[in-house]
């Protein structure tokens, strides 16, 4: 199965909202510039994600907007350029074979590593290790809709 990526949203509080109470995965990108990465270039700056409602996805990206996840990165492009996101709810996710949030998130943060040459610039972290080697997630990513 192949993962792809067609609704995006700007990284602003009234549309942050939208994904108040929901618990999954989110892709923070730049709309007019791209980073240059080993292997390839992408406006794809950060793979984060939230697993729970209670620290939903609109907690972790008001977080990233304002500063107050301590990921200055962020909250620097995101007051210099127009950034935006996209996300998959965790619900969504499972169908692909593994409803453990961190492993969903590493398995993203590896496949970009290996398409990319490097994990996205604001992330600066590798992630976590597979929990269930019989739960490992068996798609593909799109990356083209970061180019």
């Amino acid at each position: 199965m192949r993962i792809l990526f067609t609704k995006a949203y700007n990284l602003r509080e009234q549309e942050i909202k939208f994904v108040q109470g929901v618990a999954g995965i989110y892709f923070i990108y730049l709309v007019d510039l791209e980073i240059s990465y080993p292997f390839q270039s992408s406006k794809l700056i950060y793979i984060g994600m939230s697993e729970s409602k209670h620290n939903s996805l609109s907690m972790r990206l008001r977080g990233h907007l304002t500063g107050q996840s301590g990921n200055t990165g962020i909250s620097n492009y995101a007051a210099n350029y127009k950034v935006k996101f996209t996300y998959y709810s965790a619900e969504v996710l499972k169908t692909y074979g593994n409803d453990n949030v961190y492993d969903l998130e590493s398995f993203f943060l590896t496949d970009f590593l290996e398409h990319h040459g490097s994990h996205p610039i604001c992330n600066g972290q590798a992630g976590h290790r597979l929990s269930d080697l019989s739960k490992k997630i068996s798609a593909s990513v799109d990356w083209t809709f970061f180019c």
